[in-house]
């Protein structure tokens, strides 16, 4: 963030990761859309953004970046900019992503510090995004999920901007990287809070549950589109949990309490990182209805799944799960 004055801020992020699907077309506009994220997840508005790519000389591979590029530029004038210069390497493997500046009100600024005691939490798209991109490269995820996947992460975040404005929430933030109890954290702490989180209530995409009780066979495949790609599974047989849903787990274990005799794959699910993952949205009780009033209006996702409170004695156990 940076003040220009009492009226403007500008907003300035960069995020860029190596194919999550086999279309690159649907590449660059899932790597666009999540870098978008970050300015709606802040209660900004996008201006413009610059590209990044770093991409194979293969004389195979080479021409899908002009379809990477084309999905990002569709999707960024989606969100009403203009991708307007950037910077390409080589590389062995693809990546690509967006630098986006952005601008918002000094005032109404929604910091990971901005929760309140009593707030409702609210999330806008289903979770489990890492778990079906890894089981899409390996080859095993069912149709309708990677379907359902694909067109939530390609989905902008500025309606669930627009509502969480309209409602006038306390804060909010994307869920991206560290999964839904990662990014439940980061504000819990900046807000000095706690929280429960109901785990029934998470929303969770179809067919990402049976895929956690799957085992791949194959330990190394190589992406269809993308010749000279290849990801390393680890164990054989092991199931399609990326390595970032493990260390997530690890990190975070110390300040969520978990309940007894909860399944493996239930603990995963909650700190699955998440490509291009929808808002979570702290709003005061009394506007809780008519925040999920407006996300419907724009057509978003709107799951209560928890609420925040002061604490008490839980000194580092920030989350409680339910």
């Amino acid at each position: 963030m940076f003040r220009l004055s009492a009226e403007q801020a500008l907003i300035a992020t960069l995020d860029f990761f190596t194919p999550v699907v086999d279309d690159p077309y649907v590449y660059g506009s899932i790597a666009a859309a999540n870098s978008l994220s970050d300015v709606y997840a802040m209660g900004g508005e996008p201006l413009f953004a610059l590209a990044i790519a770093a991409f194979p000389e293969d004389p195979k591979t080479l021409p899908f970046l002009a379809d990477v590029m084309a999905g990002a530029a569709d999707k960024a004038r989606e969100a009403g900019i203009c991708i307007i210069g950037g910077h390409t390497i080589k590389d062995k493997e693809p990546k690509f992503g967006l630098s986006v500046t952005g601008t918002v009100h000094p005032d109404r600024i929604w910091h990971n510090r901005g929760a309140k005691a009593g707030d409702v939490i609210v999330l806008t798209k289903p979770i489990g995004t890492g778990i079906a991109t890894t089981a899409i490269k390996w080859g095993i995820c069912p149709g309708a999920t990677e379907d359902a996947v694909v067109a939530s992460m390609s989905r902008l975040n500025a309606g669930a901007a627009r509502a969480g404005r309209e409602a006038g929430i306390s804060t909010a933030t994307d869920v991206t990287g560290f999964g839904l109890t990662g990014h439940l954290l980061e504000v819990l702490e900046g807000s000095g809070l706690a929280a429960e989180l109901w785990r029934t209530e998470v929303p969770v995409f179809p067919g990402v549950r049976e895929l956690l009780r799957r085992k791949r066979i194959n330990a190394i495949t190589k992406d269809r589109k993308f010749p000279g790609s290849e990801w390393l599974h680890g164990a054989f047989g092991q199931s399609p949990v990326p390595g970032g849903t493990r260390e997530n787990l690890s990190h975070q274990l110390g300040r969520v309490r978990l309940p007894p005799m909860l399944p493996e794959e239930e603990a995963f699910l909650l700190a699955d990182p998440q490509t291009s993952g929808g808002l979570l949205l702290f709003v005061p009780e009394g506007r809780a209805d008519a925040l999920c009033d407006a996300l419907r209006r724009e057509g978003e996702g709107a799951w209560r799944i928890g609420r925040t409170h002061t604490g008490g004695d839980l000194e580092l156990q920030r989350v409680t799960v339910i």
